[in-house]
């Protein structure tokens, strides 16, 4: 499998939760440079809040870009807001509103699988989208 190819397993982990893409797809001390923690279980976590926060979650993948030894993935996802997992967004109600959240994420491919991950992604728009008085209108 190649280094895009793999990167995208990333997403696959995202909509599916298989643990048989952390085994495939991931090296076993991966580094996840967002928490500092390292190996797999942290995209367990991740995912686990995910399911717990948002439902009906489609992702769509924006760009792929490789140089440098390393894997940038741009991508958004759409879901509706159930609950509180994620710990930047707890305390807040769910609202039942659908969220677009946007991210880039980067990823060192070392040996075929995934060893260091990296992210940008945009809570604070996240975070407007949930308080919003007006769901038509985030910025409010």
């Amino acid at each position: 499998m190649d280094d895009t190819a793999v990167t995208l397993r990333y997403v696959d982990y995202l909509r599916t939760g298989d643990d048989a893409i952390l085994e495939e797809a991931f090296a076993p001390d991966f580094l996840d440079h967002v928490s500092g923690r390292r190996g797999v279980e942290i995209m367990r976590i991740v995912r686990g809040w995910i399911a717990a926060s948002f439902a009906d979650a489609v992702y769509e993948v924006h760009g792929v870009t490789t140089g440098g030894g390393l894997v940038m993935l741009w991508f958004s996802s759409r879901a509706r807001h159930v609950g509180n997992a994620f710990p930047q967004f707890a305390g807040r109600e769910p609202t039942g509103r659908v969220i677009v959240a946007e991210a880039v994420h980067i990823f060192r491919v070392v040996d075929g699988r995934l060893a260091e991950h990296w992210a940008v992604r945009d809570d604070l728009g996240v975070q407007r989208q949930i308080d919003s008085p007006d769901p038509l209108d985030p910025t409010r």
